[in-house]
Parts: structure tokens; sequence; C-alpha cells
């Protein structure tokens, strides 16, 4: 095994339960509850591995999980949720080019 797990077998199975679930709910629920559980299984996500995450990622996952709750306040104005969501996915491409670099230019 990897030493370098940030999940617990128990805490990947529980975000597995949900997301499964969640996907089955999602047939019969109003097609923006989409989102909702999807930064829900985020935010479960983030709180289980934020203290055996690199300072990098320590630093991303804090100043996202502390948004989450206040996006789902946000799901009647939906420009508004809309805009959080791209903050969001603005956040997580800065933090995937901080992890993987993009290689040097040689030209």
């Amino acid at each position: 095994m990897s030493e370098n797990w940030v999940l617990k077998e128990d805490e990947a199975i529980e975000l597995l339960a949900l997301l499964i679930t969640s996907a089955r709910i999602q047939m019969e629920e109003p097609a923006h509850y989409g989102p909702l559980r999807l930064l829900t299984a985020t935010e479960r996500l983030s709180s289980a591995i934020i203290e055996r995450a690199s300072e990098k990622s320590r630093d991303f996952l804090q100043a996202n999980i502390e948004r989450i709750p206040d996006m789902h306040m946000q799901m009647s104005d939906t420009d508004a949720y809309a805009a959080g969501l791209d903050e969001l996915c603005r956040r997580v491409a800065e933090t995937l080019l901080r992890h993987s670099p993009l290689p040097e230019d040689d030209s």
C-alpha cells in the first residue's frame, strides 16, 4: 500500500456511498440538485483529507471548504450559483497547475 494515500478505506467507502446514492436520488430530483450533491461530496472529501494533504493542497482545500456552505444557500439564484461554481473551477485549475506545472517553452 502507498504511504501517500489521503483517504482511509472507510472514508472512501462513505464517499462512494454518497456518490452512488446521490446518483440514484438524482433520477427524481430537480436537475439543479446535481451540482448541490457534487458540492456536498466535495465538502466531505475535502474535510476527510485536509489534515493529510500537502501544504499547497491544504491551502486550496481550506479556502474552498469554507465557501461551499454559502454556495448551498445560493441555489435559488441560478446566476450567483453558476458564478460560484465557475470560481471554484478556476481555483481547481490554478491548483492543478501548481501541482503539475506545464513544461517550459524551449523556443
